[in-house]
């Protein structure tokens, strides 16, 4: 066991914050030094106890601000009479006029006042010292600057414009990099998901990716797991890791259509912004007023709107719909208001191709099968009944109460409930499955937030807020519970190439459906408050995040069973696959079980994981040209279980295998700047310097739950004939799930995954420094900003059970040899030994997460705004950058998060060219309203977005496993200097002429001698044109239509050879050459076959984003 030190803090006089916390608990100290253990609190009283705590700590720290928080906006200024002199106790009242919401407060000794936690939108009426000022709006993080007796030039830099669209590039507390978008910009965009993604990725910082998937939106090449999207204040992120698209739902969380404003956050120097090292995607939905309004609107698309896939050729079948309502106005007028928002999506699609088709005399016995399974009281299913139809209902409900000028209640109710169907086995080549083999994904997650803003005193304000996230992903089977079959030896044809084959016929419960369950809960507490004291705005806050998960998963829990042809073993009698089947003689079957001493609780990952946050700012105007703020946040995980102890591990590697984050603590300081330029023309300088603590997609700590060694699949050959002439042991088929036989025999060795001990959550420093202007034509503003970041604990995996060669352990190219086969895999099939590079042979493969310090970015932008003006806006920005990183984390296992990434020593912590990486990126924007018909309401708005960007990143690698670690299409490749390399001999000469020929005519030529490094190449540039036109049409008074007209993709439209997305497929290598390996002389034996050669980058995966497509709608507003 291990020892532990203790330091136990003085309860008698405990430290200001544990006086307020009303807990003392022990510091354990153990070999990477003290973690402090706070308080796991009953759910019975743990919102209560919390905010309890909480409010307590916002008057323990002395007390000061943010300006603006997550969900709103402020307003500051000062007042003064006609001789410029500060105007102490004056009263300035604020009203949004939609809602008649009053607040008032006085100026303090200074002539300064602030107003903060207000509605973004307006127009708002401010009034002080006599004056009045009207149509003011607030836009989302922004804090507006009013000062009376009228200031022009400081009315110049308001966040703010009475005509025209607003414009926020001048703001005070504007300090890091982003972008906002408004509702109308918003709707002016295509999006032909209707996803906040296609907005984001009109940043020039940001990447979107991965369409056919769902969408990965990168910033600053990070991993899209790596971002936060907040809808209303509360994560709408996926709380597991398992989702493709990082949201917790299948689409877009949030219609656009329910969209007040949205923000991209790359840096924000607010220490209330935290869980996220890439980028802050932030939404706010609308909110009800005095006036009733709201929304109808349907859209439509389907395949003749669409172009053939690109890289088959074929009319793919689809059809899709997607139409809802907006409501809001007033329950009270000027107290109490409501707002209401409906989507519903459905896409109908062909079925999947089967890539195998039994032939008549299959078909013939596979009755015979489901005549059998029948009378086990099972319904296996049929071929037919394919429907391959994905829907998605989001529902929103939101209420605003003025509780009193001095108090206003926000709630909101988020619902997303969405499916779409998997059809395992069905487009294998080797074999076909019934339609109970196949399930459904189902996500849904259901959030209520309530936030109570409150203006206690002129100077001291708080905000309040408390939210819960439900979240489900597990999958849903279509028939009752039932082991998996495969049946074998069953004679067909390929599909893709005709030939005649035997194959499988797959039914039953799927492997890995057998024991998978996925809930997540999800608690967030938080308060802050802010004085106004002087030139400082200070403020203090606390937060706490408890989240619960349950992950159940287990593979072929219910069993699995394999059923063969013994014809060819020379047993007597000798069977028929589909006679084995009818015996109930499997001749192959797979358990899985918890080992003895450990229960199917033990196999699971359930824990609950709290996370309690302290904040401090102060946020300093010196001058009325210069604002400071600085801040502190501290923040601390805690676990309340860690993972089954192993001590046969413990033993073997003399590692423990249950450290968890519990502890880990990580301190965030940040500073940021603005100055106003005195200028004829608007200028401000802006930036600063901070740290920010990420997500650790809970799957990633899950696996050290799961993979503890407490349980093991066990496979076992039977009823049939071993290699060396024996027969095996006679097990019967049980069709009862419940009543699994238990095979004899020794359980394999257990795959383990443990987390470092000190693992930290990912957290990263990012800064950067800015000066906008505006131009003295055409209202522009031209922006230049440079932006860096800094790995301060990022991720990656490494491998505890390597062995490596006794003989030759360093290779030619200085890469370690390890003690598995090296193959050259010309064809593509790894024939490496994997048994004998393992250290320890009582343990299978051991991976570990641990922390990384290496990898960082820098990104230079260039970007000239012109706001909605007389009719037309108009937008361009460039970023050229490079961002390097350990390990792209591109999956949900250790296993597959380590053997994908290409590397030249597997356990190697060297930062290389991000994933994610795009060198040069371009976006533009033009927006044109156009009066054709000269009548009120038959506005026309044409907009085109152009994005041209760098391609995708790729790396040049062996063909198979060229180090004997037994990872294939993984190792880093070596040029060779030339023909007469001395660390690389051939196969033959021809090989080696046709390996240089085709050398000379790729990018290999630019590293002779040389380990290319990973990533070294980029697909080519690609760029896209989407196009959408609006045309209003007045029905009646108040109520007024609007038809709209999307092209995405609008260059293939005019050309099919252009707009393709062409790259290199995930996971993002080219394989060129095998190898072997000659130990006598330390040479590579190379060998080349341009047949088996991966081509250049194409049409890969993503035929989504490489053809236009086409959709229409219409709005109904009133």
């Amino acid at each position: 066991m291990r020892a532990w030190g203790e330091v136990v803090l003085d309860c008698e006089n405990p430290p200001r914050f544990a006086r307020i916390l009303r807990k003392c608990r022990r510091v354990r100290r153990h070999s990477t030094g003290t973690k402090l253990q706070l308080p796991h609190m009953k759910r019975s009283s743990h919102i209560t106890r919390v905010l309890a705590a909480l409010f307590a700590l916002s008057f323990a720290f002395a007390s000061a601000a943010f300006g603006q928080g997550i969900t709103t906006a402020a307003l500051s200024g000062s007042v003064s009479n006609k001789q410029g002199t500060p105007v102490a106790g004056a009263t300035v009242t604020l009203v949004h006029e939609p809602s008649n919401t009053t607040v008032t407060t006085v100026t303090r000794a200074n002539g300064l006042y602030d107003f903060s936690g207000l509605r973004i939108g307006g127009p708002y009426t401010v009034t002080a010292n006599g004056e009045v000022r009207r149509d003011l709006f607030l836009d989302l993080g922004q804090t507006a600057e009013v000062n009376f007796p009228l200031d022009t030039e400081i009315v110049k830099m308001q966040a703010f414009s009475v005509t025209g669209e607003r414009d926020t590039a001048f703001d005070s507390n504007r300090m890091g990099a982003g972008s906002n978008f408004t509702d109308e910009q918003i709707q002016n965009l295509a999006s032909m998901r209707s996803d906040v993604q296609d907005i984001a990725r009109l940043d020039s910082r940001l990447l979107l990716t991965s369409l056919d998937q769902g969408g990965q939106l990168s910033a600053q090449g990070q991993n899209f797991r790596f971002n936060s999207f907040l809808i209303d204040g509360v994560e709408a992120n996926d709380p597991f890791g398992l989702n493709s698209n990082g949201v917790s739902s299948l689409r877009g969380p949030i219609p656009l259509e329910a969209l007040q404003a949205l923000n991209i956050e790359l840096n924000p120097y607010d220490v209330r912004r935290s869980g996220f090292t890439g980028a802050l995607m932030n939404a706010v939905t609308k909110s009800g007023t005095n006036r009733y309004e709201g929304s109808a609107y349907y859209e439509f698309t389907d395949d003749g709107m669409r172009a053939k896939n690109p890289r088959t050729g074929d009319k793919e079948y689809f059809e899709e719909r997607r139409w809802g309502v907006t409501v809001g106005g007033p329950i009270l007028k000027n107290r109490l208001f409501f707002f209401f928002s409906y989507d519903d999506f459905r896409r109908d699609s062909s079925a999947p191709v089967a890539g195998f088709k039994f032939s008549a005399e299959s078909l013939a016995l596979i009755d015979q099968v489901l005549a059998k399974v029948k009378s086990m009281g099972y319904d296996a299913g049929s071929f037919a009944g394919a429907e391959n139809i994905a829907t998605q209902k989001t529902y929103l409900a939101k209420i605003d109460w003025n509780i009193s000028k001095e108090h206003r209640l926000s709630f909101t109710y988020r619902k997303n409930e969405g499916t779409t169907p998997v059809f395992s086995g069905v487009t294998s080549t080797s074999g076909s499955s019934l339609s109970n083999y196949w399930y459904d994904t189902p996500r849904t997650t259901e959030s209520y937030t309530a936030q109570l803003f409150s203006q206690w005193t002129p100077d001291f304000r708080t905000e309040v807020s408390w939210s819960r996230s439900d979240y489900n992903a597990s999958p849903k089977n279509r028939g009752t519970p039932f082991p998996a079959v495969g049946i074998g030896d069953l004679t067909g044809t390929r599909t893709d190439t005709g030939a005649a084959a035997t194959g499988y016929l797959n039914f039953g419960t799927e492997f890995s459906r057998q024991l998978n369950e996925l809930n997540t809960k999800e608690m967030i507490s938080k308060i802050t408050g802010e004085y106004s004291l002087g030139n400082h705005v200070i403020a203090a806050g606390a937060e706490v995040n408890s989240t619960k998960y349950d992950n159940r998963f287990l593979q072929a829990y219910y069993g699995s069973y394999t059923f063969r042809s013994t014809k060819a073993w020379g047993t007597t009698p000798a069977r028929s696959s589909v006679e084995n089947f009818l015996l109930g003689l499997p001749t192959s079957y797979t358990d899985a079980q918890p080992l003895a001493g450990y229960t199917i609780d033990n196999v699971f990952a359930r824990w609950t994981y709290d996370a309690y946050a302290f904040l401090l700012q102060d946020t300093w105007r010196p001058t009325q040209r210069l604002t400071l703020t600085g801040g502190l946040r501290y923040d601390i995980p805690t676990v309340d279980q860690a993972p089954p102890y192993n001590a046969a591990f413990d033993a073997a590697f003399g590692i423990r295998n249950d450290y968890t984050i519990d502890g880990n603590s990580t301190l965030a300081p940040r500073l940021g700047f603005n100055y106003r330029v005195p200028a004829s023309r608007r200028t401000e300088v802006r930036g600063g310097v901070g740290l920010f603590q990420g997500r650790n997609p809970a799957v990633w700590l899950a696996n050290a739950y799961q993979n503890a060694g407490t349980a093991s699949s066990i496979t076992v050959n039977v009823n049939g004939q071993n290699s060396n002439g024996t027969l095996q042991p006679t097990l019967q088929f049980q069709p009862d799930v419940t009543k699994q036989p238990i095979p004899a025999g020794t359980a394999p060795t257990p795959t383990i995954n443990l987390t470092a001990d000190g693992f930290k959550m990912p957290s990263i420093w990012k800064g950067n420094l800015a000066v906008d202007h505006e131009l003295p034509f055409w209202n522009l503003v031209a922006t230049a900003e440079v932006t860096a970041t800094q790995v301060e604990k990022g991720l990656f995996i490494d491998f505890l059970n390597y062995k490596e060669a006794g003989v030759g352990t360093v290779m030619p190219d200085g890469r370690i040899r390890y003690a598995g086969t090296i193959t050259p895999n010309i064809t593509g099939t790894p024939s490496t030994s994997t048994g004998g590079r393992r250290r320890v042979s009582t343990f299978a493969d051991v991976y570990r997460i641990n922390n990384t310090s290496k990898g960082e970015s820098h990104d230079f932008t260039l970007a000239l705004r012109r706001p909605m003006k007389n009719h037309w806006a108009a937008s361009v920005a460039w970023t050229r950058g490079h961002a390097t990183e350990v390990s792209p984390m591109t999956s949900s296992t250790a296993g597959s998060l380590y053997t994908t990434r290409a590397v030249f020593n597997p356990n190697e912590e060297v930062a290389s060219t991000s994933n994610t990486n795009a060198r040069d990126k371009i976006v533009a924007q033009y927006t044109r309203q156009f009066d054709f018909f000269k009548i009120k309401d038959t506005r026309t708005t044409l907009t085109l977005v152009y994005e041209g960007r760098t391609g995708h990143p790729y790396s040049w690698v062996f063909k198979g496993d060229a180090n004997g670690d037994g990872i294939a299409d993984n190792d880093l490749f070596y040029m060779p200097t030339g023909p007469d390399d001395s660390k690389v001999t051939w196969k033959n000469t021809a090989e080696r002429d046709a390996f240089f020929a085709f050398a000379q005519t790729s990018t290999l030529s630019k590293y002779y001698g040389q380990v290319l490094s990973r990533n070294s190449e980029s697909s080519p540039w690609t760029q896209t044109v989407d196009l959408t036109l609006r045309q209003q049409i007045p029905v009646f008074r108040r109520v007024r239509a609007e038809a709209y007209f999307q092209i995405m993709n609008l260059f293939n439209l005019l050309n099919d050879e252009w707009g393709l997305l062409d790259e290199v497929p995930f996971t993002y290598k080219r394989r060129v050459a095998g190898t072997e390996y000659d130990a006598a002389a330390n040479k590579y034996v190379y060998y080349f076959n341009s047949n088996t050669l991966d081509g250049v980058p194409t049409v890969a995966d993503e035929t989504q984003a490489s053809r236009w497509q086409i959709k229409v709608g219409m709005r109904i507003t009133f």
